[in-house]
């Protein structure tokens, strides 16, 4: 697995890799809006402000930066956007087995 995140003048930064990701995805929501009608009218499906997830990468891949701090790099990154958001496999795992422990209710 590659690296998310880089040092940058001496600050962590999203690496390539996730900012191609990003990118892609925002294409593919571009194209969501665009032809939001003929999805409406093909599948029933109304595509108006999508979402999208970026799963990409894994703090093990990093050794040599914590994972509270590629965590904090992603959350500052996902931070000024309000459709798309960059999440790590663990970060995805993580949040499931949380919503599969029981609740105290």
């Amino acid at each position: 697995m590659a690296p998310t995140v880089k040092y940058y003048r001496n600050a962590l930064v999203p690496t390539a890799d996730v900012n191609d990701a990003v990118s892609q995805a925002v294409n593919y929501l571009v194209g969501l809006d665009e032809n939001r009608q003929e999805i409406l009218d093909r599948f029933s499906v109304d595509a108006r402000r999508a979402n999208a997830i970026v799963l990409i990468g894994h703090p093990l891949a990093q050794p040599d930066v914590t994972e509270s701090l590629q965590q904090e790099t992603m959350r500052v990154h996902n931070a000024h956007r309000s459709r798309l958001e960059v999440l790590s496999y663990k970060e995805l795992l993580d949040s499931a087995e949380r919503s599969l422990q029981p609740h105290g209710d």
